[in-house]
């Protein structure tokens, strides 16, 4: 699950959590025959028994709860990064997979050994992965194929150049 749909879970689940508290503590209220606390409800219930489907606050009230949900479904349906990816097996029946934070790692770790890269990181996604290094010492420009040879070297090692395409982009100052 991504950053992106667990922060929409977790403010969804409290503004439902808190309405649910909200209409608790109305209904009992409303049962112990005591004043409404915090919504209005004999006004809210006048206004909308005079409301029908035909007014355009109604409409609009309507297609910006479509909207809301369509916009929340792709969001849920959309695919993540993938956790692990799988490794071209050298055995039947075998089935062999590495982390994409343990991919990263290696890349990075397979660009830093080019000469004169000073530091550099990698983000695998699923079809690219992208890094960067930096240098102090020497000109992007004359690092830019040694570090995608490296990169791309070590993509083939693991199996991955069909599966994987390197972005490399060499700065002159820290990647971190």
């Amino acid at each position: 699950m991504s950053i992106v749909n667990r922060v929409i879970a977790t403010v969804l689940a409290l503004a439902l959590l808190l309405g649910g508290l909200l209409a608790v503590v109305e209904i009992v209220l409303a049962a112990l025959g005591r004043p409404y606390s915090l919504v209005p409800h004999p006004m809210w219930s006048t206004w909308l028994g005079e409301q029908s489907f035909t007014d355009g606050v109604v409409r609009a009230v309507l297609i910006g709860l479509i909207i809301i949900g369509l916009l929340l479904l792709v969001v849920a349906l959309r695919r993540g990064k993938p956790g692990s990816l799988t490794l071209p097996g050298r055995t039947d029946g075998v089935r062999v997979t590495a982390s994409r934070r343990g991919i990263e790692r290696s890349l990075s770790t397979a660009a830093r050994r080019a000469d004169g890269v000073k530091s550099a990181s990698a983000k695998a996604g699923r079809r690219i992965v992208r890094v960067k290094a930096a240098t102090a010492m020497r000109s992007p420009q004359e690092l830019q194929q040694p570090v995608t040879a490296a990169v791309t070297e070590r993509l083939g090692e693991l199996g991955l150049s069909d599966v994987l395409r390197p972005r490399v982009t060499v700065s002159g100052k820290s990647s971190r």
